[in-house]
């Protein structure tokens, strides 16, 4: 793992802090799939601790083990993640390492699951596929669904979910699927908000690798 930090420049300037896990082996002639993760909300954007401690269980252990870059950058906004932060974090990491750029993906838990659904709504071309999970979507993404209609969707959400109704995500999918796209949603039968479970998953990682 290695902290970094980075200028990034789209429309508006930021800069902003993210920690690297390269697989085992990286090397330099080769391309490697990349996975960029957005963290939830917690109250800490001044802390690196958040890139660290709030990592779910397996994303870590598969990025090793399926061979791929995983990125997860600091939110440096309160309560949302910026489209724009996040279009230009990834042109940094496909200008700076050895990125394959037809694998890239993203995904993001409760917050970083909206910013999941919200850049990849504004910036449709850029990813392999998504994995929104616990997150919700504004009433603009699901009127525009067709901008989806070209990129593999896995969303997953617990059917209690307290803080984001699991039917936003459902609606998603079914106006995704509507549109002719494909969309799948993992609904969990169980009460609360945090679904990352979804990370040890390891038939996702084999989906998102065969993209």
């Amino acid at each position: 793992m290695t902290a970094k930090s980075f200028e990034a420049v789209h429309k508006e300037s930021f800069s902003g802090e993210y920690n690297l896990f390269l697989p085992d082996g990286y090397a330099t002639n080769n391309q490697y799939p990349l996975l960029v993760y957005l963290h939830g909300y917690y109250g800490e954007y001044i802390s690196p601790n958040v890139m660290t401690d709030n990592i779910p269980d397996g994303l870590k252990e598969n990025s090793n083990k399926y061979q791929f870059i995983l990125a997860c950058p600091l939110c440096p906004f309160e309560f949302y993640w910026r489209t724009t932060y996040v279009f230009s974090f990834i042109n940094h990491l496909i200008e700076t390492y050895d990125v394959d750029d037809r694998k890239t993906f993203l995904s993001g838990t409760s917050m970083g699951g909206f910013g999941t659904w919200a850049t990849a709504h504004e910036f449709p071309d850029m990813f392999a596929g998504i994995v929104p999970v616990s997150g919700g979507v504004s009433e603009i993404n699901q009127y525009q669904a067709h901008r989806f209609q070209h990129l593999p969707v896995r969303a997953f959400h617990n059917k209690g979910d307290e803080i984001v109704r699991y039917s936003d995500s459902e609606r998603m999918i079914a106006s995704i699927n509507e549109q002719g796209g494909n969309g799948k949603l993992t609904v969990y039968e169980v009460d609360g908000h945090d679904a990352d479970v979804t990370y040890q998953n390891k038939e996702l990682y084999r989906w998102l690798l065969s993209l």
